[in-house]
């Protein structure tokens, strides 16, 4: 009897252990188009040992919580955590708000940059149309709307300008962030080789982030709804 009830504890002491093991795995993945900045140390004040690419699967060998937080500009930072990583590759940490436990696909741009998109699998589009007046007359317009697991993307062409609004869901401020940077930075040929441009955080009211705007478009912005969405919305006209 006493051997079987030393078996069962040692069954239990190691199942705890397995258990306690695989809820530090954690599967992550970098959403920063410009690579996830990998510390030496759980501090930003640490040495920055290399940059980890978008689209790059994680496993977090250790969670730890930080006072510290990612200033993206005045007015505008994200709280979070430095994830420790550990694998044959590299060890360090990495601040959280540059990572999703969304699965992202991972698609390349005309420059061959690799962007990564978490709105998730299409679910279907339609066309939507309503009537608008301009200068005393009445219009029809169509709105080309894709609804996504995680979100909508809307499309509206009408006079030679192009609105795209992008609506947000399942999703914190740092990920929608992130969708903004990937849907909308600009690349460029310098003497060092590519180069990529993001949108500059500019300022903020009370649930709008506005952003300057790179090649055609135009106000560029990232409101939070506050019902637990988030919109993007910007044009441009030709």
């Amino acid at each position: 009897m006493k051997k079987l009830l030393l078996t069962v504890i040692i069954l239990l002491h190691f199942t705890s252990c397995d258990a306690q093991k695989s809820n530090l795995e954690n599967d992550f993945y970098v959403i920063n188009v410009l690579g996830a900045e990998l510390y030496e140390k759980p501090s930003f004040n640490s040495k920055v040992l290399l940059k980890i690419k978008v689209g790059e699967k994680l496993i977090a060998k250790e969670i730890i919580k930080t006072a510290q937080s990612k200033i993206i500009g005045k007015g505008f930072s994200f709280s979070g955590n430095f994830i420790k990583i550990h694998n044959k590759s590299y060890t360090g940490y990495i601040f959280s708000s540059d990572l999703t436990k969304i699965k992202p696909s991972i698609k390349v741009d005309y420059d061959g940059i690799l962007v990564a998109d978490i709105m998730g699998i299409e679910k279907g589009k339609r066309i939507e149309k309503r009537f608008e007046k301009f200068d005393g007359k009445e219009y029809e317009i169509e709105d080309e709307i894709t609804e996504y697991e995680n979100g909508s993307y809307t499309y509206t062409a009408f006079d030679g300008c192009f609105d795209h609004v992008y609506v947000f869901k399942n999703m914190t401020l740092n990920e929608v962030y992130h969708q903004l940077i990937n849907f909308y930075f600009g690349a460029g040929q310098t003497e060092n080789g590519r180069q990529i441009e993001i949108p500059k955080f500019i300022k903020k009211t009370i649930n709008e982030y506005y952003f300057n705007s790179l090649d055609a478009t135009q106000d560029l912005k990232l409101i939070d709804n506050q019902d637990g969405s988030f919109t993007v919305s910007s044009y441009d006209c030709t």
